[in-house]
C-alpha cells in the first residue's frame, strides 16, 4: 500500500490547512477521497491507486490540482474538502450518494466553482466563510437545513443554487452582490416577508417557489434584465405593476399576488 495512503489513516484533521504545504498533491487528494467507499471508480486499484494525473476526472495545470470533475460516478461515503489542494479551483462531485456535513470555511481560496448538487449532505452551511473568488455555487437536491445569510456573500458570486434542501428561516434580499445573476432557493422551508425593491440590476434569475414567504409583495421595482421570476406556492398577497416587456416572466401562481400592466 502506498505511503500517503497509510498516512491518511494517522493524521488529525484537525491540524487542518497547517500541514498542507508538507503534503504532495498526491497525498492531499488521496485523503480526499479517503471516506469514499467506491474510490477504485477515481484511483483504480485501491491498495495501489494510481499517480494523480491519471485519476479520472482531475485537471492537472502545471504540476497542480487545478479542476475536479466527478459527477456522475455515484460515489458513495465522504468526502473530505479540507484536504483538497491549495490550487484546486474548481470542484464538481454531483449525481452521488455522498453523506456528512459541509464546512465551506475549509475550501481552497483561489475555489471558484462547487457543485454538490444530487447528494445526501446535511447540516447547516455558512455562506459568510465562502471563498472570497467564488462565483458558482450549487448545493441543491441535497438535505443541508439550516439558515441561509445572504448578507455577507462573496461579491465576486455569480450564482448560487440551493433549491430542494430543508432550509428554513428569513433570507435577506437586500444585499446581494451585484455580480449575482441567478438565486434558486426554491423547494425549502423558508419563511417571512419578501423584499424586492433593493434588488441588484444585474439579477436575472430569481427562484423562490415552494416555500412558506407570507404577507405583501412589492413588485414595482424589478430589475431590468428579468429572465424568470418565480414566486408561485407561497403565502404571498398585494398587487403590483408590471411593463408588459418582463410581464410573463413574473411567475405569481398559487399565491394572492395580482399582476397588472402598467
Amino acid at each position: 500500500m502506498r505511503f500517503e495512503l497509510l498516512f491518511f489513516k494517522t493524521v488529525d484533521s484537525s491540524i487542518g490547512r497547517v500541514d498542507h504545504e508538507s503534503l504532495s498533491q498526491q497525498a492531499l487528494m488521496e485523503m480526499v477521497i479517503g471516506e469514499i467507499t467506491n474510490k477504485e471508480k477515481i484511483c483504480g486499484d485501491v491498495d495501489e491507486p494510481k499517480d494523480i494525473e491519471e485519476w479520472k476526472g482531475v485537471e492537472i495545470e502545471d504540476g497542480e490540482v487545478f479542476g475536479i470533475d466527478w459527477s456522475h460516478y455515484g460515489l458513495r461515503g465522504s468526502v473530505h474538502l479540507e484536504w483538497l489542494p491549495i490550487s484546486v479551483r474548481k470542484f464538481l462531485v454531483g449525481w452521488s450518494n455522498l453523506t456528512g456535513t459541509l464546512d465551506l470555511a475549509c475550501l481552497p481560496t483561489p475555489m471558484k466553482h462547487l457543485d454538490l448538487r444530487h447528494n445526501t449532505f446535511t447540516g447547516p452551511i455558512d455562506l459568510e466563510r465562502l471563498p472570497e473568488r467564488m462565483e458558482y455555487l450549487c448545493v441543491s437536491k441535497n438535505q443541508l437545513s439550516g439558515s441561509l445569510n445572504l448578507a455577507s456573500l462573496p461579491g465576486t458570486l455569480q450564482d448560487l443554487v440551493a433549491h430542494n434542501n430543508k432550509f428554513s428561516g428569513s433570507v435577506d434580499l437586500t444585499q446581494l452582490p451585484a455580480a449575482l445573476t441567478q438565486l434558486d432557493i426554491s423547494e425549502n422551508e423558508l419563511s417571512g416577508s419578501v423584499v424586492l425593491t433593493q434588488l441588484s440590476g444585474s439579477l436575472s434569475y430569481l427562484y423562490l417557489s415552494r416555500n412558506q414567504f407570507s404577507g405583501s409583495l412589492d413588485l414595482t421595482r424589478l430589475p431590468p434584465n428579468i429572465e424568470s421570476f418565480n414566486f408561485s406556492w407561497n403565502r404571498l398577497s398585494g398587487e403590483g405593476f408590471i411593463p408588459d416587456e418582463i410581464f410573463e416572466r413574473v411567475n405569481v401562481r398559487y399565491t394572492k399576488v395580482i399582476k397588472r400592466r402598467t
